[in-house]
């Protein structure tokens, strides 16, 4: 078999693949403008005349559930843990980076550690720790766990990023009187911004789409964020399908945005990655 016949089958295989990914979000998308009963009748079909919002009005705001709101305490969530991640992950990355000695290499392994261990094993202490700290069922709380739990993934995919740029930039900094703040910020920050897109989409992604935390660390008192919101209206025995995906594909929306608007970054940040390391 030929190269070109390779890559034509490669590309067969992988759209092949995409369609059949697809299919969920096609199904909550279509179905969240259909009115119930056409949802049982014929959950695939698209009848463009019996298209309607009225599942979208009805399920965006009621006595249970505003997803306005649920926008913005998720919103602050995740942008408030996101921030914090990014500053502190990025600098802890450059030092591991730039380091030699064996501190700094136990303490990235240490850090790498942190991958292996799932999250519902620590929740226990964390909810202590939080009790201890008066922050449980605070929005503080929840970020202040966010910050600790996805260090470990951001200093990974920064500290392989940031050895792929040359310390001599470092070099020339320092002699022209720059400092090791100046230095990281004016010269090496913006040359991970790739790196830095990827991070924020998938910290966008998983911290929005929590579900476990939000609702033992932040509980019912303090708010609600999307997902524990869309449970809190929904039910577990819903069979009202047109407002449960209506719902969905508000609570996705956010996140389809974003990425829409990352996508050439968070690509090349994978891409470049990838080859650089």
């Amino acid at each position: 078999m030929s190269d070109r016949q390779a890559n034509a089958w490669r590309h067969v295989f992988l759209g092949a693949l995409s369609l059949l990914l697809l299919v969920p979000f096609y199904i909550a998308v279509v179905n969240a403008f259909k009115p119930k009963e056409l949802i049982l009748r014929d959950p695939l079909g698209i009848p463009f005349s019996e298209l309607t919002i009225d599942a979208f009005i009805r399920s965006a705001v009621t006595s249970s559930f505003n997803i306005f709101e649920a926008y913005w305490t998720t919103a602050l969530i995740t942008v408030g843990s996101a921030f914090f991640i990014v500053i502190l992950s990025s600098m802890m990355s450059y030092v591991i980076a730039r380091g030699r000695s064996r501190f700094l290499s136990g303490t990235y392994l240490l850090l790498l550690a942190g991958l292996m261990i799932p999250n519902q094993v620590i929740l226990i202490p964390i909810v202590k720790v939080l009790s201890a700290l008066n922050l449980m069922f605070t929005p503080a709380g929840l970020i202040l766990y966010n910050i600790g739990w996805y260090i470990p993934f951001t200093v990974f995919t920064y500290t392989g990023f940031i050895r792929t740029i040359s310390p001599e930039l470092d070099e020339s900094a320092k002699i022209e009187g720059a400092g090791p703040f100046a230095i990281f910020w004016r010269v090496v920050f913006p040359l991970i911004r790739p790196a830095t897109a990827s991070v924020l989409i998938f910290l966008f992604l998983w911290v929005w789409n929590d579900f476990l935390n939000p609702l033992i660390i932040l509980g019912s008192t303090r708010g609600y964020t999307v997902t524990t919101g869309l449970f809190r209206a929904i039910g577990q025995y819903s069979v009202n399908w047109d407002e449960v995906f209506a719902l969905v594909v508000m609570a996705s929306l956010p996140i389809m945005i974003m990425y829409l608007f990352m996508q050439r970054n968070f690509i090349s940040g994978l891409t470049e990655g990838a080859i650089k390391g």
